[in-house]
């Protein structure tokens, strides 16, 4: 008989740890699954700042250009941090309004315009740039459709989500 309460004991202590372990996988599971939900909406998030960055980057440039008398180029000298070197001064090519243009009338003249403008690669904001001759401007886009559009005609960013 002893031999039968211990085999029941046992496998009492067992459905008891299974018990327990089945609410905190289901909790676990919960948060995992509300976190993972939740990424797309932080990488929109970023883009949104990055809309405001933009706009306060155009803004600065239109007035450095109207500041040194119009130019057709403007330098462009972006130090990130302290330890970081210095990058070599870069040139943004103007448009006879003050915004700035991409070099060239493409996708890599795009990428090359965001990196003048905001000291960075696209990607490295997980970005894709494109550029569309219909409506004459640069598209940089997240994987899940969010998007900025710069006009390159008007010097207007929209903010664009899905």
């Amino acid at each position: 008989m002893r031999r039968e309460q211990k085999a029941e004991s046992e496998l009492l202590g067992v459905y008891g740890g299974m018990m327990t372990l089945v609410p905190v996988l289901v909790i676990m599971a919960i948060i995992g699954f509300k976190y993972f939900a939740g990424l797309p909406q932080l990488a929109s998030r970023n883009l949104e700042q990055e809309h405001t960055r933009l706009l306060n980057v155009l803004a600065m440039v239109r007035s450095q250009w109207l500041l040194l008398g119009k130019p057709r180029a403007l330098p462009l000298n972006w130090q990130t941090t302290a330890d970081q070197p210095t990058q070599a001064p870069g040139r943004v090519r103007m448009s006879g309004q003050g915004w700035p243009l991409p070099d060239s009338l493409d996708e890599a003249g795009c990428r090359a315009l965001w990196q003048q403008l905001m000291g960075k690669d696209p990607a490295a904001d997980a970005l894709t740039a494109s550029y569309r001759a219909s409506d004459d401007t640069c598209r940089f886009a997240l994987e899940q459709g969010d998007s900025l559009v710069y006009r390159l005609n008007s010097g207007g960013v929209i903010f664009l989500t899905n």
